[in-house]
């Protein structure tokens, strides 16, 4: 058996040494693994299909098994499925690690539905697929629908952009109503409404939604929950104000249970959305940085955004 091994493990150099060639579509592959480090399967595994490959720490364990006439995929798919783990793709690179962990980090696959009523559906496929390259999607033309596949932040961008080119497709057609109005060069001059998106990435879109309409009650406004965009017809001055609303108050609900500091540095334990962080100035968090910390609380910066969180707050 160690004779075995030692001559796979001597293919496996060999063929490392010489640079593994991608597993073209429809090709098949052969892997057997005796007792071996289950990081190194999936370093090989990964190369073998033409992409560079992280694997986290938490992985972790060794495997034994026989595969035979399989896909890259398959052989992907079942390597991750009996060892607990999953698996994403992040352009070229090969991301392993467990579910949790893919879930925190890069978000989660998941399948949309997206109607749109004011333009070409298979023109509104292009437009996705060059925006958000990483979505896949399907063209039912019957229904005027896309169907998307991706990770949930990709869906979300994917999404947002099909809004907006469906609502820039409505003001192209005139209405009924419109092309029925009488001109009248007396009439009273009419504020110049436009209809504008915007997304919530932190918040509770309806409790932010409230806030605004509380600010605008004259507009109708709405807040879709599945891509996550607050819409309505304003002035460019009201929108300006809700832009700015909307950024003091979609912010990350971040909470600070700790703070350990030594000589030379600090350690933040923060909370958000149930799960535990341990970080230090410079850290990213959700997208934020961590630039500044004083007496009992830290700082998250995001381009030029800011806010500050303190302990028991």
């Amino acid at each position: 058996m160690r004779t075995q091994v030692k001559a796979m493990c001597l293919v496996l150099i060999v063929a490392l040494a010489a640079g593994f060639s991608p597993v073209l579509a429809g090709e098949l592959v052969n892997m057997e693994f005796s007792q071996a480090p289950l990081v190194d399967v999936f370093q090989i595994l990964g190369q073998l299909g033409g992409y560079n490959v992280l694997v986290d720490p938490s992985v972790q364990g060794e495997v034994s098994f026989v595969l035979k006439d399989l896909s890259f995929e398959e052989a992907l798919d079942l390597v991750t499925k009996t060892t607990g783990y999953g698996y994403t793709f992040v352009g070229n690179t090969l991301v392993v690690g467990s579910d949790q962990r893919l879930k925190t980090e890069f978000g989660t696959q998941d399948v949309s539905f997206v109607p749109v009523k004011h333009v070409d559906v298979e023109a509104a496929q292009r437009l996705v697929t060059l925006v958000v390259p990483n979505v896949r999607s399907y063209v039912d033309r019957e229904l005027n629908l896309l169907v998307l596949y991706g990770l949930t932040s990709d869906l979300d961008m994917a999404k947002r952009v099909l809004a907006e080119y469906d609502v820039q497709g409505a003001r192209s057609v005139p209405t009924v109503s419109d092309s029925l109005k009488p001109a009248a060069a007396e009439a009273a001059p009419t504020e110049e409404l436009t209809y504008r998106a915007i997304s919530i990435s932190y918040g509770d879109g309806m409790e932010i939604l409230a806030v605004v309409q509380r600010l605008l009650p004259h507009r109708e406004l709405s807040f879709d929950a599945g891509s996550r965009l607050l819409m309505g017809s304003t002035t460019a001055e009201e929108w300006n104000d809700i832009k700015l609303m909307v950024e003091e108050l979609d912010l990350p609900k971040f909470e600070l249970k700790g703070v350990l500091r030594s000589e030379d540095q600090a350690v933040f334990l923060v909370e958000y959305d149930g799960k535990t962080y341990s970080v230090k100035l410079g850290d990213i968090l959700q997208g934020w940085e961590i630039t500044a910390s004083g007496e009992g609380e830290v700082e998250f910066t995001r381009g030029q955004r800011s806010f500050t969180v303190r302990i028991g707050r």
